[in-house]
Parts: C-alpha cells; sequence; structure tokens
C-alpha cells in the first residue's frame, strides 16, 4: 500500500515552473505609432467609384476557359443522350420489315466501295436479298459501314463464323469486320456513334504487334564464327588440355558406346532380386 502512495504521490508532483525569457517587443507604455502609417479613409472614395463604376465585379477570364470545358461536356453529353433517346432502329424506313436475323453488319469498309462490290466479296457465302451502305445524308459519302440482308438464315451466321469481329476480311487494303445486327437482336445496345459499341478497336492493335512480329522488318542476327575444331568438354574444376585426353573416336574398333556394352552382357548371369 505504501508502495502505491508513493509511486501516486510522485505521478501527481507539479512539474518545475517554466523558464522566464524577455519579450523582445517594447512594453505597452512605451509603445509608439510610426508616423508614417495612415489610415485607410482617404482611400474610401476611390474604392467607392470602382464599385459605381464596376456593379458586378471584373470579368475572370483565366476561369472562364475551365467553365467553358466544363460546360462544353455536359453540352455534348446532353445533346449524345437526345440521340440516344430519338434512335429506334425498329422504326427505320432503311429495314423495316426486314428480318434482323438475317442480316450482318459489316464495319471499317473502304469508302470508296459501292453496293455492288460489296455484294461480290459475300455472294459467297449465300444468295443476298439486300446491300445497303449508309451514306451521309447531305454529302452522299459513305459513312465505312452498312448492312447485308440474306435471303437464309444460315448464309448470316455462316458469315459472321468465318470472318467475325476479331479475324476480318481485306477489302481493298482495309480489314473489315463482320458482326451481327445488335440494334434489333442486342438488348440495351447502342452503336459506337451514340456511346457504345463493342469497346476497343483490335485491328489497330493487330497491325501494331505486326510491325514487331514481321520476319521482314527483324535485323538479321550476327551469327558468332563456328570454329571447326571439335569442341571438348570443359571440367568445372578447371580447364581441360585436348592434348592430354582426347574424345574417342567412334568409328574406331575399339569404341565401344555404353548401349553397345550392356546389349553384349550375358542377361541370364544378372542376379534376380
Amino acid at each position: 500500500m505504501s508502495l502505491s502512495n508513493a509511486l501516486s504521490s510522485k505521478m501527481f508532483q507539479p512539474r518545475p515552473p517554466l523558464q522566464y525569457i524577455r519579450p523582445t517587443d517594447h512594453p505597452i507604455e512605451n509603445r509608439k505609432t510610426n508616423p508614417n502609417i495612415q489610415g485607410l479613409a482617404p482611400y474610401l472614395h476611390a474604392l467607392n467609384s470602382y464599385r459605381e463604376e464596376f456593379e458586378k465585379g471584373s470579368e475572370q477570364n483565366h476561369l472562364k476557359i475551365y467553365e467553358d470545358a466544363g460546360n462544353a461536356r455536359h453540352r455534348e453529353m446532353n445533346e449524345l443522350q437526345e440521340k440516344v433517346n430519338l434512335w429506334s432502329p425498329e422504326t427505320d424506313e432503311n429495314i423495316q420489315g426486314s428480318d434482323p436475323y438475317r442480316t450482318i453488319f459489316v464495319g471499317r469498309l473502304p469508302y470508296e466501295i459501292t453496293e455492288i462490290e460489296l455484294q461480290k466479296e459475300f455472294v459467297r457465302f449465300g444468295e443476298i436479298e439486300k446491300v445497303r451502305v449508309v451514306r451521309n445524308k447531305s454529302t452522299n459519302k459513305s459513312r465505312g459501314y452498312g448492312f447485308i440482308l440474306f435471303k437464309e438464315e444460315i448464309s448470316a451466321r455462316n458469315a459472321f463464323r468465318e470472318i467475325g469481329v476479331h479475324r476480318g476480311i481485306e477489302i481493298n487494303g482495309r480489314p473489315v469486320i463482320v458482326d451481327i445486327e445488335r440494334g434489333r437482336t442486342v438488348k440495351y445496345f447502342k452503336p459506337r456513334r451514340l456511346g457504345g459499341g463493342l469497346g476497343g478497336r483490335g485491328y489497330m492493335k493487330r497491325d501494331k504487334m505486326a510491325k514487331f512480329t514481321n520476319e521482314d522488318s527483324r535485323p538479321p542476327r550476327s551469327h558468332p564464327p563456328r570454329n571447326s575444331s571439335p569442341a571438348y568438354p570443359r571440367s568445372r574444376f578447371g580447364g581441360f588440355n585436348p592434348a592430354k585426353r582426347p574424345l574417342p573416336n567412334q568409328n574406331s574398333v575399339t569404341y565401344k558406346s555404353r548401349q553397345d556394352r550392356s546389349r553384349r552382357l550375358d542377361r541370364s548371369a544378372r542376379p534376380e532380386y
């Protein structure tokens, strides 16, 4: 009990007083205002005239750039959402009444290709009922994709399986892809121009990798000159002198390999374990 009292009394002992440090400022009774310092009253009239001239304040042009960028982003998203709301492939007059399961999507087409040339490329899969290359309404230029309607559903499936999205087919130097018509067959699907699509452009990555894997683009490998002398085995304990122990000549009569020696042994003389 005495030990606990001693520890508690030691714990609650007052600390030593703080060291006195002389203040660096003058005492209050000796302080004086600098005569060169004046008040703000003579300048208030200039502030009032500025308020009358610029009631709303000055324009912060350095912040306007960020505001315009943010507004442009919101405006773009709103316009895109309006286009998504108006997009309805079921009511499109160009494909209305056609079977979506007999239709394929052909993308990344050359811009100079025509419907007849496109039909010649895909007629090998089956009889074609209609070919449409989507064009700009104002300039009548191709937009790089189109649709092909076959007479049989199996023809559309064969074209998609053979060409597909990742394999592709080359037409006039461009890798063309084939996909099913997802606008009317896949729920909640949106085209790439409306912020949807199937994701990354795989053909660009494939072309980049082809530059590194092309054998013609690789520099020729420099092989070290071959030595005509036989390669003698080296020991891990030091160098090997071929003059003292040359390699055996396998063509000589006295040389016998381990396999030949084991064949000539009498198998009956071996002990049975």
